[in-house]
């Protein structure tokens, strides 16, 4: 059965709960502690989703790839870089399949991280050819930071991981008008402006996409549906939205994914 919950539930912040669509975020350290603090933190979010240790291990490696990656290769340029740490995000999703995805966000605005060297020797580099072992899928593409006082243009490296039970991931319904107004928020804080309203048991989303194009996503109690670019119906469950809010991030960057692929 559905559990009923307030957006609330589904929050952004470093104790928020992964498996009612929670979307845990944190700056990471801007030296050499990074890679140690994204296994602690990351250590401490995953316990909801009851994953098999191998799960957890590979997700804690994966983390600390990733935020070396940051690291070395991701505040290389741009206004930003000195400013602003890389950022930890991570959250589960039940489209295309029950995942824990783990991002982190550099002001690196290059949509291609260092992928290592052409020698298999070379230990320099090979951080992104660990993820792409170790994770069922990852990526990279233009987004914008979650935190601070204003959104920061950059880049994400994502990777995922299927979750070992499917239903830790609750099924949860919301009020239409309180999961749109946490949606379109959610947008705003990243950058783009988003507005919401509501009507007789649905509520719409207006997303300002590039080129002028605007996406109408209608939110009822237990889904999201908007018309991808086929004009085909895309409809997802609630406890997706934060995996929504960086499609429509990457989407409104105007760039599809460049390596990897995003299901």
């Amino acid at each position: 059965m559905a559990q009923m919950v307030q957006p609330g539930h589904m929050g952004v912040g470093p104790s928020a709960d992964l498996s009612v669509g929670g979307l845990c975020v944190w700056p990471l350290p801007a030296d050499e502690s990074c890679a140690g603090a994204a296994r602690t933190l990351l250590r401490s979010a995953l316990a909801a989703l009851r994953l098999r240790r191998e799960t957890v291990d590979d997700a804690l490696l994966a983390a600390s790839e990733l935020a070396t990656n940051a690291l070395q290769h991701g505040r290389r340029s741009g206004a930003w870089a000195s400013r602003v740490p890389p950022e930890l995000w991570v959250w589960a999703r039940t489209t295309p399949e029950p995942q824990l995805v783990v991002s982190v966000f550099d002001t690196e605005r290059s949509s291609r991280p260092d992928i290592g060297p052409q020698n298999p020797f070379d230990e320099h580099g090979r951080g992104i050819g660990i993820v792409a072992a170790l994770a069922d899928a990852w990526g990279t593409h233009r987004s914008r930071s979650w935190l601070g006082t204003n959104s920061v243009p950059g880049k994400v490296v994502w990777c995922s991981f299927g979750l070992d039970d499917p239903e830790a991931i609750t099924s949860v319904i919301a009020t239409p008008m309180h999961a749109a107004r946490h949606l379109a928020e959610s947008l705003i804080v990243r950058g783009i402006d988003a507005a919401h309203r509501d009507g007789q048991g649905v509520s719409l989303v207006s997303v300002p996409l590039k080129r002028g194009q605007d996406l109408t996503i209608w939110v009822e109690p237990a889904h999201l549906s908007f018309a991808c670019s086929s004009g085909a119906r895309v409809r997802r469950p609630i406890v997706d939205l934060h995996d929504l809010t960086e499609d429509l991030v990457r989407r409104s960057e105007g760039n599809a994914p460049v390596d990897g692929r995003r299901p």
